[in-house]
């Protein structure tokens, strides 16, 4: 009797093209599957495959032991009994402070935003973690939700489409709050701020998003890398803001005032523009205040003006907690009074 040989298979497990091994033994099991059909074996992986979706992956797609990851926020999913179960996600600060919605320009719905009004609406579901407006707001307090909060948008399927918006209004629109839009079919699920765009690109529509946060900044800068603040400036114990009034009356109005039981004393640079006057007239100055908690002193200097006399006066009391800086003018003409204010701490 005669017998034919021949040596094992060579097998590439990695698909690499390289041999990695010998077949020795084929067995199906869990995650192989072998069909034999026309006298041709089919050797199939039928699990620990890996997929990629742009959101919860659908149960249509994969095999039972597949992983599957939501590109759009690092969720990692195994398939399960023929769904997808997620297992955990890939900590970042990104994911964190980002969030995915698709932009919509009529039918609101969830997942979606867009703008109504003036105001851009986000669906409650869209922020991390949140089912509903309550929640939502929290998520956007805790990065101190406000006026220079700037939500940068990349397209997720066109990673250079990028787009900066800068908030406006600190106010968190919802529904019962005052100027809250309800039209375009939005429910009561949304949440709306004012946002104006600084760079990058338009949003398209239906296309989706990811939304990261920043935390409030408000320096804007210009071409020539000047910077811009549209707040007041605070460093350690010293603060620096600007106030404006107007008059046309000779009874003394308040101009600016600060709480005593924060600030102990301040220094004021100030200008008045006297615009009834022909040609227009001009006053610039300097005053030191200081309070004890109930009475102010102040002292006033370097006082220039450009007509034959004095535009007014300053004052300064102690009224309902506050330090007021007050201006009494000379004439009943229209006058604007800029100060710039240097306050320190008590």
């Amino acid at each position: 009797m005669g017998f034919m040989t021949s040596p094992p298979a060579l097998a590439d497990i990695d698909g690499d093209g390289d041999v990695d091994g010998t077949l020795r033994r084929i067995k199906q099991g869990t995650g192989i599957s072998l069909t034999l059909s026309n006298n041709i074996l089919t050797i199939a992986n039928t699990g620990s495959g890996v997929s990629f979706s742009d959101g919860t992956p659908n149960s249509s797609d994969g095999n039972n032991g597949d992983v599957g990851f939501d590109y759009t926020n690092g969720d990692i999913y195994r398939k399960v009994s023929g769904s997808w179960v997620i297992i955990d996600t890939i900590p970042s600060l990104a994911r964190v402070r980002m969030f995915t919605a698709t932009y919509v320009e009529s039918s609101f719905g969830s997942g979606k935003f867009g703008l109504d009004s003036g105001k851009y609406y986000f669906h409650q579901n869209s922020f991390p973690g949140t089912n509903s407006v309550a929640e939502a707001e929290t998520y956007l307090n805790n990065y101190n939700f406000g006026v220079g909060t700037r939500l940068i948008f990349q397209q997720t399927d066109n990673a250079d489409n990028v787009a900066i918006w800068r908030v406006t209004d600190s106010t968190i629109y919802k529904d019962g709050v005052s100027g809250y839009e309800s039209g375009l079919g939005k429910s009561t699920s949304f949440v709306g701020m004012v946002m104006t765009q600084e760079s990058g690109v338009s949003f398209s529509t239906s296309a989706k998003y990811n939304i990261f946060v920043t935390y409030p900044i408000n320096f804007v800068f210009d071409s020539s890398g000047n910077a811009t603040i549209g707040a007041d400036l605070t460093v350690k114990e010293f603060i620096l803001t600007t106030a404006q009034g107007n008059t046309s009356s000779t009874d003394p109005s308040t101009i600016d005032e600060w709480p005593i039981a924060t600030f102990r004393s301040a220094k004021y640079e100030y200008h008045i523009t006297n615009t009834g006057a022909d040609p227009d007239e001009y006053q610039t100055g300097e005053m030191m205040v200081l309070h004890d908690g109930t009475n102010s002193k102040h002292n006033s200097y370097g006082v220039i003006f450009t007509g034959a006399a004095a535009l007014g006066t300053f004052s300064t009391d102690v009224s309902s907690g506050n330090c007021r800086l007050r201006f009494t003018a000379a004439s009943t003409d229209a006058m604007v009074i800029k100060v710039a204010r240097k306050a320190i701490k008590v």
